[in-house]
């Protein structure tokens, strides 16, 4: 399961949270370069491997910053969890970020589009 969004949205955080993974977590854009990974382990034995990936920003799918290298990330994850920062603590819209993030997913390769995106 991956965990994709934009740079400072909490990625890093919620996997800090839920598994033994233990990324860095700062206050500055793009402190995940490479995908963080932790075990998530869940009732009666069941686990599972989440992988924080490094935030993806507008125009990723056409290359902007390290998009596609972020992108490809996503195309090893069977789900993903779109984290988006409801407070808008960096003063972004979060609805907006959702389609954004979508949209660059769409783009980039329809099928990562079609992955199952729990809400």
């Amino acid at each position: 399961m991956g965990l994709a969004g934009f740079p400072n949205a909490g990625k890093s955080t919620l996997i800090s949270a839920m598994s033994n993974a233990r990324p860095e977590i700062a206050d500055y854009p793009f402190t995940t370069l490479r995908p963080n990974l932790g075990v998530v382990y869940g009732p009666e034995e069941h686990s599972f491997v989440m992988a924080d990936i490094p935030g993806i920003i507008e125009g990723a799918a056409e290359g902007a910053g390290l998009g596609h290298e972020f992108l490809r990330h996503i195309e090893r994850c069977r789900m993903l969890i779109q984290v988006v920062d409801t407070a808008s603590t960096e003063g972004r819209d979060p609805k907006s970020d959702f389609d954004i993030i979508c949209s660059e997913l769409e783009r980039y390769s329809p099928l990562l589009a079609s992955l199952p995106l729990p809400l």
